[in-house]
């Protein structure tokens, strides 16, 4: 594996991961040394373990981002291929394959030896708002990644100027031809159904392929597709399953229809309400550290990375209980969507717990993609486990 550094408008560079640890930042004591604005003296270190990758923030000034998700300091996340980590603004870390780090070019070297670190640094820790913080600037790194690797690649791909053949070259296409003709008459002629179990020498059988199964993850909703958390709130205190596209899921999916649980519409989504309560205590038992209050102390941003693990893990455990893995598709979804949402019925007041949107085909492809033994090493992992599964959906 490789990782690939892309720094606004740069040309990317590509690093070997030959080591257990490596430490980026701006100065000169580190691994991968970047000059840019957003970057801090020792921003990030990524590490090695057991043939997993880990990523941990250290304190940086302006943050390292996964899914637009920030990195809490300190604390160690897995990095895979699906999700490249956003340094600051304008830095990408992306991990590649080796047969896609060869398509790409030569591989850039380690630091060895000392760099220049600018002198004027604001090196301050600033407050972020909440606005700031999901505010997204990967999708305009992501974009100019692409455009970069497709005309890297392209550059590669050109094909060189034919050489001249040999005249000798023909002289043996000549004598191949007549081996083969004069091998294809002596086997018609020792064989007494020659005509019909002797095929022509310019005759070739199609090849068959096995189908490819297709798991790829296809788009995400926009936030703007999926409804309020007030319609939803709103929606939970009122009847469920009542029109026929409500009645639909509810029958596909019959566990969901359990005593205040079931599913509405609202707009063009179908909202299946979940129990809060007891999804939240189960994925609590893999999001190992204990949620920090703002008020005692602990910053937004724990506070925000802790919710985010508690819902994605609460999704993927009623996704296990309750998505039986033989649906195919859901007829009569195609341009509608789904949202999932735990909401807290246990009070007068009903609160919305976490809530994901999908759509459908990602619902299920998604499903089929949920293992038990994930949930056997998120005992130890936590939610970094199930990373995956945020190419799928879209938290509200």
């Amino acid at each position: 594996m490789r990782i690939e550094i892309l720094v606004d408008n740069d040309e990317p560079r590509i690093y070997p991961l030959d080591r257990p640890k490596i430490v980026v930042g701006n100065h000169e004591s580190c691994d991968i040394v970047i000059q840019n604005k957003g970057i801090s003296r020792k921003h990030l270190v990524l590490t090695v373990k057991d043939e997993k990758y880990y990523v941990a923030d250290q304190g940086s000034t302006n943050g390292s981002y996964i899914n637009e998700h920030r990195l809490v300091p300190g604390s160690s996340t897995e990095f895979t291929s699906f999700f490249p980590v956003r340094l600051g603004d304008d830095v990408l870390m992306t991990l590649l394959s080796d047969e896609e780090a060869e398509d790409l070019g030569p591989e850039s070297s380690f630091n060895t030896q000392k760099i220049e670190v600018p002198q004027e640094r604001d090196e301050s820790t600033k407050v972020i708002s909440l606005k700031d913080l999901n505010k997204s600037s990967t999708t305009n790194l992501v974009q100019k990644r692409t455009e970069t690797v497709t005309r890297r690649k392209a550059v590669k791909q050109v094909v060189p100027p034919k050489k001249k053949v040999a005249a000798s070259n023909s002289t043996m296409a000549i004598i191949a031809f007549v081996l083969i003709a004069g091998a294809a008459y002596f086997q018609l002629v020792l064989n007494k159904d020659g005509d019909e179990k002797v095929q022509s020498v310019t005759e070739q059988k199609p090849v068959v392929q096995a189908p490819i199964e297709d798991n790829r993850p296809v788009l995400r909703l926009e936030e703007s597709e999926m409804p309020s958390a007030e319609k939803i709130l709103a929606a939970a205190k009122g009847p469920r399953c009542s029109s026929d596209i409500e009645k639909y899921l509810c029958v596909a999916l019959p566990l969901i229809y359990q005593e205040k649980w079931g599913t509405v519409q609202i707009d063009n989504s179908t909202v299946m309400i979940a129990d809060g309560v007891k999804y939240a205590q189960l994925a609590r038992e893999y999001v190992k550290a204990s949620p920090p209050s703002v008020e005692e102390g602990g910053s937004r941003e724990a506070l925000i990375a802790y919710q985010a693990d508690l819902g994605l893990m609460m999704t993927v455990l009623w996704m296990r209980e309750n998505i039986p893995l033989d649906i195919e598709k859901f007829s009569g979804y195609e341009k509608r969507s789904i949202t999932l949402a735990f909401v807290d019925l246990s009070t007068d007041q009903a609160i919305l717990v976490s809530a994901a949107g999908f759509v459908p085909e990602s619902l299920l492809r998604l499903r089929r993609k949920i293992q038990d033994k994930h949930f056997v090493d998120a005992k130890e992992t936590g939610a970094a486990e199930f990373s995956y599964a945020l190419e799928y959906l879209r938290f509200l």
